[in-house]
């Protein structure tokens, strides 16, 4: 009986932090959708790796992408994964 009980404790926190974690996620897509445009309304421009990376994937080069991210803005593999992703898939 404990163990079932035990079992849906951590089945529900599981769900609770799942959540947490989704609206976190989309609260992170938010602002960097707000620093996009006034990054854009300042004239500000895009890192020059954007075009450098933009080649690679159009070239199926997504490895050398994310390694030339790491090397050129020092983000971890996952950050960096993270950041060719969101170019690829038309996020940033």
């Amino acid at each position: 009986m404990e163990i079932i009980l035990l079992m849906v404790l951590v089945v529900l926190v599981g769900l609770m932090v799942s959540s947490r974690m989704t609206a976190m996620e989309k609260r992170m897509k938010q602002q960097q959708n707000k620093l996009n445009q006034i990054a854009n309304q300042l004239g500000i421009p895009e890192p020059p790796v954007h075009a450098q990376v933009r080649q690679l994937l159009a070239d199926g080069q997504d490895i050398k992408a994310i390694k030339i991210v790491r090397e050129e803005l020092g983000l971890s593999l996952v950050e960096a994964k993270q950041y060719v992703d969101a170019i690829k898939y038309g996020e940033q």
